[in-house]
């Protein structure tokens, strides 16, 4: 009885050299990629230490326990292989829950298979011949073609991967090609195993193939297996919030993660010129200073991008750059909106202060006025006194309401929709008990408030029924809408003043109409320009809005009167 030496001396040395290849290490960046290959030599190193007992077993009952225990061991090889080869390359598969616990119950279920073999007998069965040499006999069953075949569909898995890392690296990758190639090797002396009779023991010879990778990766070509890595790095890239873009000096996108095609659909589509994925980003990550940007990137609507570029340089030279870009309009829409309020508060502030302080001072004159007339007698100058300060009260109270009204529709809380402009106006119109006639000039729907616009037009109307005008004509523009009305004052006589809570132009008794116009249109958004050109009467001009044009919904044309 002959023991095949030389073949227990093939696989002992296999399990040896793993276990030195792990003891060395790698220079591995990606942790994850180091903890997978440390986990691979491993599992293959006990997996052919385990073989090598089979064949030195003397007692047919050890030497199936010890096949039986490889079998297990060997199956997980190809979970260790995934998993490095994913961080390796850069991937997150491996990190997902759902693969995991999808690779612990398949690795479960055949491992209980394989356990249970003495009950069903469809996994092996087996004998130990004892000449010419001693060697286990193996017939292989069902069950155990099936895992075979599986663990080598999962193992082409991994070589998929490294098939795209290395067609998408910039180094040369034949040596290493050649060593992962020979880890696959080992089907050739599997199957001539299984195919002739008695010339190989009926092994697994993969822990051949997997020492020489060791030997290779973890002292030949240690530089060459780092260089082709894509390392931690990508693996945070990849999970980032933001895009990451890596950019060569002729602004070609070099690389990029997931993030970035979700924000630049042009990327995905194979673009890999800066300037023709966005402009405004180019112009931008070149910046000494972070800066936040304007992008249109799917033509559905701009959007605000923080842009961060940081020059990569070996030597003193620059030969491309990393730029972050993150989708932070959420965030500009809060700040703006804190913006808004605190203009609100500023205009309320000015308004409390202009018509409240105002009116209590003048009336409160008056009432002293008319004390000290009636201690001198002059009981109709008394009168007159006591009816003016009466009035200055009457118009506090009005001044209240007014304010009341501005803080209910200055909140930002509402929602916005398309607003038919004419629609608004004829509402406002019909809200307003004021002798002036309307005219809207075109057609077409704004983003707004519905309740809050209507308010805007009110104070409008009210502003020109003070002018003493005859007409209110409002002018769709492409960008909002313009008022204009034909009164007795223009912008000559009190210019932006006239938006001016504090201010008293064009009068004293000018009121807030025109201030709360312009707050509430900057609660929308927009902003409110004097047309200083306009002669006959006060016209002003509301930009910054998002309209749509009369055809892309039905509205019908607007008419030139309020009858019409």
């Amino acid at each position: 009885m002959a023991t095949s030496w030389w073949f227990v001396g093939l696989f002992a040395v296999s399990g040896a050299v793993c276990f030195a290849a792990t003891l060395h290490g790698s220079r591995l960046r990606n942790q994850d990629a180091k903890q997978g290959l440390r986990w691979l030599l491993v599992i293959v190193g006990t997996w052919a230490l385990l073989q090598a007992g089979v064949l030195l077993a003397t007692q047919e009952q050890t030497a199936i326990t010890l096949f039986t225990l490889s079998l297990v061991v060997g199956f997980a090889t190809p979970f260790a292989w995934l998993y490095f080869v994913s961080a390796y390359a850069g991937l997150e598969y491996h990190r997902r829950p759902a693969y995991r616990i999808v690779g612990l119950l398949g690795f479960l279920v055949v491992t209980i298979e394989k356990l249970t073999n003495p009950i069903h007998g469809r996994y092996f069965s087996a004998t130990l011949e004892r000449e010419p040499v001693r060697l286990l006999v193996v017939d292989h069953g069902p069950l155990y073609v099936a895992t075979f075949v599986l663990a080598y569909a999962l193992t082409g898995v991994g070589f998929y991967f490294l098939y795209r890392l290395y067609r998408e690296s910039d180094q040369s990758s034949l040596p290493l090609a050649a060593l992962f190639a020979a880890t696959g090797l080992a089907v050739v002396p599997n199957l001539l195993a299984r195919t002739t009779s008695a010339t190989l023991p009926q092994l697994s010879y993969e822990p051949l193939g997997v020492a020489v990778f060791a030997v290779g990766v973890v002292y030949v070509v240690d530089d060459t297996f780092r260089a082709v890595e894509r390392t931690a790095t990508r693996s945070f890239v990849e999970r980032t919030a933001g895009a990451v873009l890596v950019i060569d000096s002729d602004g070609r996108v070099r690389d990029r993660n997931d993030r970035a095609e979700e924000l630049f659909p042009s990327l995905a589509a194979g673009e890999t010129q800066i300037e023709a994925v966005s402009l405004a980003v180019a112009e931008a990550y070149r910046a000494a200073e972070p800066s936040i940007v304007a992008v249109d990137p799917g033509g559905e609507g701009e959007r605000s991008y923080y842009v961060a570029g940081e020059s990569l340089e070996i030597g003193g030279e620059s030969f491309g750059w990393a730029v972050l870009v993150q989708d932070v309009t959420d965030r500009e829409d809060r700040r703006e909106r804190i913006e808004r309020h605190e203009e609100q508060l500023s205009d309320m502030a000015g308004a409390i202060a202009h018509e409240l302080r105002n009116g209590v001072a003048v009336a409160d004159g008056y009432l002293a006025q008319t004390i000290d007339r009636i201690e001198s007698g002059d009981e109709q100058g008394a009168a007159e006194s006591a009816a003016v300060a009466r009035r200055r009260i009457e118009q506090i109270g009005t001044v209240i309401e007014d304010l009341h009204t501005l803080a209910y529709h200055a909140r930002d809380t509402d929602e916005s929709a398309f607003v038919s402009l004419t629609d608004a106006v004829r509402g406002a119109e019909r809200a307003t008990d004021v002798d002036v006639d309307v005219h809207v000039e075109g057609a077409g729907r704004v983003v707004a408030v519905p309740t809050r616009l209507e308010q805007l037009f009110k104070n409008a109307l009210a502003f020109a029924a003070f002018n003493e005008a005859e007409t209110l004509t409002v002018t769709v523009t492409d960008d909002g809408f313009a008022v204009a009305d034909d009164g007795r004052f223009t912008a000559a006589d009190g210019g932006s003043l006239l938006f001016e809570y504090e201010s008293a132009e064009p009068r004293a008794d000018a009121g807030m109409s025109l201030p709360n116009v312009r707050a509430l249109a900057r609660v929308e958004g927009w902003r409110v320009a004097l047309d200083h050109g306009y002669e006959e009467g006060v016209r002003y001009v509301v930009r910054d809005a998002t309209m749509e044009s009369p055809s892309a919904f039905d509205e019908p044309p607007s008419a030139a009167s309020p009858d019409a």
